[in-house]
Formats: structure tokens, C-alpha cells, sequence
């Protein structure tokens, strides 16, 4: 009787939580944010309506046909998505009193890196500290970097593209498709790596993405770098959006999603290797022109007595954000110049 009553009880319960009320402070609507049109019809009431859109793999094109109807969507309980770029300086501005989400906090490790810190005089001095790293003197400096890659790269299209053929001669079929994919995120990965850490990964060189990682413990392995970047960030778009349920979610994705895991944590062992190798160079005494120098040093040569963590974090997001990016801008240009051939 007493294992019915407290089932009873527990299925109560966990049916007023996670369904009665939210949709009953849904038709509360304490912030009045009822008004806004939903983005689906879970998100005005629960997370999951948005980790829902996530999870089918174009959220983006969503949100965009979403905008065709209305300048603000509401995508969550308490989460507003804006479509006018006046909403750009009202948010981000430097007066504004927004602050960023918890999103940022969900996702942040040990220490937060400039992208993700919240604490806004916390965020001042991370800016202090790296405003010498993108003042335009240093990005000229190393503007000789990236033209060593383009290079490469156009070495890389060419050893593999189709000649120039004669007069009745067919292409061999290996030399009709280049992966420009590939290869563009090869070239930005390069290029970062050298600008941030003076390390050449060789990718364009090599024609692939074998990279050795290192655990903590100082165990070797080779990984894919650009499967376990990816990897990282697949595991992430699907569950962080329930803030709360976060925690929960990524452990259960762990376990039915064991290779995904598995290259999560190479992503973490990469960027730890490239670290220690390059605060073992920092520490013979090399002092070189790059990214990290400028998180260990000012510009005057004093230390700027950051904790080994932050540095570490700061070096994730360059490598991850500082390639990514530049690789998806290059392949949809390449696309579009494609599918208006009159612009080429």
C-alpha cells in the first residue's frame, strides 16, 4: 500500500514539474512574453522545443522562415530570438545592461575563455590582456603566415585537380572531384595554428588531418581533428539549451553515443598537447611572434599572470572559433560563385 501511495505521489509529482507548471506559468506569463509568436509549440512552455529543433539538424532555417512572419520569436520560456539589426547595439553595445546567457556558463570548463565569460570586469580584463594580440601591427606581422598557407593551399588544389588536357583527352576520374571542404578548413587550421601557437600542423601538406593528442597523463594517441572539433560541438547543439538538464543530458548522450564521447575527448587531449608543447618552447627560452606570447607576456615583456587554465581555454577557442568559421565563410563563397557563374 505504502509503495503504492509514494508511486503515486512521485508520478504526481514529476507530472506537475515537468508538464502542469510549466504550462500554467506559460498562461501566467509573468514577463509578457505570451505575445511573441513560439518558434514551435513546446517552446513557449519548455527547452525542449528548441533542443527539439536542434536535434533535426537545420535549427538556423527555422529561425529564419520563423522571421519571415515576426521580428522577435520566442524560442524558449524565458528566451527571445531577434531578427532587426538594431537589436545588435542594444544588446552587444558597450552601455548596454544585457548579460550574457547562462548558455555560456553551461558549456564553460574549468575557466572561461573571452567568448564565453559572463562577468563583464572579468571580461574587461581578458580584453586588456589580448588587445595586444589583435592590434593591427601584430595581425600585419603575421599576414607572412597566411601567405605561406595560401600558398600551400593552391599547391594542395592543384597537385590534385585535373591538368590542363590536350586535344582529345578524357580526365582521369581521381582528378575530378577535390574536397574544397576539407581542404579550406585545412588551410584555416594551418593558418591558426601558426598564427597562435607557431606550430605547422602540415594538413595542407599532407593531404590529411592526423594529429597527435596527449591525455593529462601524458599518453600519445592520433585523432582526426577536424572529426573530433566537429564531434564537440555536435554533442553540445543538441542538449545544452535545457540549461538545468544539461549535466543529465550529456550523460546520457555519453552513453548512447560512445563515439562522440570518445572524440569529445580528443578534441580536449588535442588542445591540451598543442599547449604543453608550446609552454615547453616558452620555457627554453624561444620567444616567438604569435597568439601565445601575447597571452604570456604583455607588450613590454612582464608576465600578465594568467592562471594555466584560463590560457588553456583561451586556446581551445582560438583553434576551435579561429578555424571553423573562416572554413564555412570560404565554402559558401566558393558555393555561391558556383551557382552564379557570371559572378566568377
Amino acid at each position: 500500500m505504502y509503495g503504492t501511495i509514494l508511486f503515486a505521489v512521485t508520478a504526481f509529482s514529476l507530472l506537475s514539474y515537468f508538464v502542469i507548471w510549466p504550462v500554467v506559468e506559460y498562461f501566467r506569463d509573468p514577463k509578457g512574453l505570451r505575445k511573441y509568436p513560439n518558434l514551435n509549440i513546446l517552446c513557449g512552455i519548455t527547452d525542449l522545443g528548441f533542443m527539439y529543433e536542434a536535434r533535426k539538424g537545420f535549427r538556423s532555417n527555422a529561425l529564419l522562415e520563423a522571421h519571415q512572419k515576426s521580428p522577435v520569436v520566442r524560442i524558449g520560456p524565458n528566451s527571445l530570438s531577434y531578427s532587426d539589426l538594431s537589436a545588435i547595439k542594444d544588446i552587444y553595445g558597450h552601455n548596454t545592461k544585457c548579460v550574457k546567457d547562462v548558455f555560456y556558463d553551461t558549456l564553460a570548463g574549468t575557466h572561461h575563455h573571452l567568448a564565453d565569460v559572463r562577468d563583464k570586469l572579468d571580461h574587461q580584463r581578458k580584453r586588456r590582456i589580448l588587445s595586444s594580440a589583435y592590434a593591427l601591427k601584430n595581425l600585419e606581422g603575421w599576414e607572412h603566415k597566411v601567405a605561406d598557407k595560401t600558398e600551400r593551399f593552391i599547391k594542395a588544389a592543384e597537385a590534385r585537380c585535373t591538368a590542363p588536357l590536350k586535344k582529345g583527352e578524357q580526365p582521369t576520374p581521381d582528378s575530378l572531384t577535390f574536397d574544397y571542404r576539407a581542404y579550406s578548413n585545412f588551410f584555416t587550421l594551418d593558418a591558426i595554428a601558426d598564427i597562435g601557437l607557431s606550430e605547422r600542423l602540415g594538413f595542407l601538406d599532407q593531404g590529411h588531418d592526423l594529429v597527435t593528442a596527449e591525455t593529462m597523463d601524458g599518453k600519445l594517441y592520433q585523432v582526426n581533428y577536424r572529426k573530433c572539433l566537429h564531434a564537440t560541438a555536435k554533442a553540445q547543439a543538441g542538449t545544452v539549451w535545457a540549461y538545468d538538464w544539461y549535466p543529465l543530458f550529456f550523460k546520457i548522450a555519453k552513453f548512447f553515443w560512445r563515439d562522440l564521447t570518445k572524440l569529445n575527448n580528443g578534441w580536449n587531449d588535442i588542445v591540451w598537447h598543442r599547449s604543453t608543447q608550446r609552454l615547453a618552447r616558452y620555457r627554453a627560452g624561444e620567444r616567438l611572434d604569435d597568439f601565445f606570447s601575447a597571452l604570456m607576456d604583455d607588450k613590454n615583456g612582464n608576465p600578465n599572470g594568467m592562471e594555466w587554465g584560463e590560457i588553456v581555454a583561451e586556446i581551445s577557442i582560438m583553434m576551435n572559433a579561429g578555424s571553423d568559421t573562416t572554413a564555412i565563410a570560404m565554402n559558401n563563397a566558393m558555393y555561391l560563385l558556383l551557382k552564379n557563374p557570371a559572378c566568377l
